[in-house]
């Protein structure tokens, strides 16, 4: 009994001092790190965190339609030698981004990749996705709300959200924004006023209404002899046509559907048609509805031609105006009687960071960069509008900027949207609409409802 009496004396004798050896380990441990703090405090210094230590590790992101490679710099710099010319507002932007990634996170080991743009950009993205190997950012126009439709897009953080006019974002199912465009542009209506005048029309009052536009047009057809011609909204069968159609469906109050719905049937949007085809008479034979844009714009902007007296078009347009030395005018879409202010997305750049995507902040990193508003200005000099709220809400960049400010007052509500985007077969379904619907009221005579009723149900099918 004694033994076991001392031997129990000697366990509780270890433990006492094993415990008080950790309690004297640990006050030390807490004096050491007090005295260190007093000195970070003294010296107003902060030992690095361990989220600071990783800011020094190298990251691979790869990022399409951000920054430009030496290759594309090179390029565009020997091109502007070569033209006697400065580095344009648009490469210049890509130029700024490059610069400012470099300088503001230099562990950033950024590949910047070229691939392509519309369906080529999107096939390659989509099998990157599928294969496990995300980029850091997708990009990307047209398909990009079928990304957020699919859940395939991160929700953005609140900043970048903050920063950005609404209509310059994307929204999964769930009402969060996941895709925002760092640039994009809305529909207006521009005017060679030479044309306008020649046909004893006032070049300074350009039409509000349908039936104005309407009538302005046809007064330039019927004066130009088959070679001045008064224009109408093109009718491309792709999306050319259907992004510069939008609109004037969307000031009827009516739009293609959407989701599982498609709309082809109303007897708004079947008007609009109509609307389309009437005003197709004005173009040149076959050009306003040809597969190829350029001979259409060939017409109404160049120097040596200027033979469309109106064309509908983003805010670019402004630039081969003057550049080709045309007397000219920019105006809102003309609205319909009794219809509401509608337009549409177009040009837009819409990034955003895919779910499986590694190092998501920094992917997220990027996207504020090319938000950046001293960087941002430069779509201001090309003629574009900046997605940031600051350029939107106010003119103080742009106070003689008539095309600028149309489109900053179109954008101002923030509901503006790219095309609707549909669940199942999205590019099977605008196929069709491209191509058997805006392009067949243009190129035939068949009966609007007839021509509509088809298409219905064969999309109908693609929706099941």
């Amino acid at each position: 009994m004694k033994k076991l009496i001392a031997m129990v004396l000697a366990c509780i004798m270890v433990l006492t001092m094993t415990a008080c050896g950790a309690q004297k380990d640990d006050v030390a441990e807490t004096d050491k790190t007090t005295e260190t703090t007093k000195e970070t405090t003294t010296e107003t210094a902060v030992e690095p965190t361990k989220e600071a230590e990783k800011s020094t590790e190298i990251i691979h992101l790869v990022a399409p339609k951000t920054g430009f490679t030496e290759e594309q710099m090179q390029l565009e710099k020997d091109n502007a030698a070569a033209n006697n010319t400065k580095i344009g507002p648009g490469a210049q932007f890509y130029f700024d981004v490059t610069a400012k990634i470099a300088e503001q996170y230099p562990n950033y080991e950024m590949e910047y990749v070229d691939w392509g743009w519309a369906e080529t950009l999107d096939q390659k993205q989509r099998s990157l996705i599928l294969s496990g190997n995300a980029p850091s950012i997708v990009a990307g126009e047209t398909f990009m709300p079928v990304y957020a439709s699919s859940g395939m897009l991160e929700p953005l953080p609140q900043d970048i959200v903050d920063m950005v006019n609404p209509s310059f974002l994307i929204y999964d199912p769930e009402g969060r924004p996941v895709s925002v465009a760092y640039k994009s542009s809305v529909f207006l209506l521009f005017y060679n006023k030479t044309l306008l005048k020649n046909a004893g029309l006032d070049p300074e009052n350009p039409p509000k209404t349908w039936d104005e536009w309407k009538q302005m047009s046809d007064a330039v057809t019927a004066s130009g002899n088959g070679e001045i011609f008064g224009g109408g909204v093109p009718s491309f069968p792709h999306a050319g046509g259907s992004l510069r159609a939008t609109p004037f469906f969307r000031q009827m109050g009516v739009d293609f559907g959407g989701g599982s719905t498609i709309n082809l049937t109303d007897p708004k949007l079947q008007e609009t048609l109509q609307y389309i085809r009437d005003m197709n008479a004005n173009f040149p034979a076959g050009l306003g509805n040809n597969s190829d844009e350029g001979p259409l714009w060939s017409e109404f902007q160049d120097k040596d031609k200027g033979t469309i007296a109106f064309a509908v078009n983003g805010s670019w347009q402004k630039g081969a105006m003057i550049d080709n030395g045309h007397d000219w005018g920019v105006t809102a879409l003309p609205l319909p009687e009794g219809g509401v202010v509608g337009n549409c997305m177009v040009g837009a750049v819409y990034v955003g960071v895919p779910i499986t995507a590694e190092h998501k902040e920094d992917c997220f990193n990027i996207i504020r960069v090319l938000l950046d508003t001293e960087i941002q200005k430069n779509w201001l000099k090309e003629g574009t509008p900046s997605a940031l709220n600051i350029y939107i809400d106010s003119s103080a960049e742009y106070p003689e900027d008539i095309t600028l400010q149309a489109a900053a007052d179109a954008l101002k509500s923030g509901t503006i949207k790219g095309l609707t985007t549909f669940n199942k077969n999205d590019a099977q379904v605008w196929e069709i609409i491209n191509t058997k619907v805006l392009a067949r009221t243009t190129m035939t005579n068949d009966p609007i409802d007839t021509i509509c009723n088809e298409a219905q149900a064969e999309i109908e099918n693609l929706l099941k």
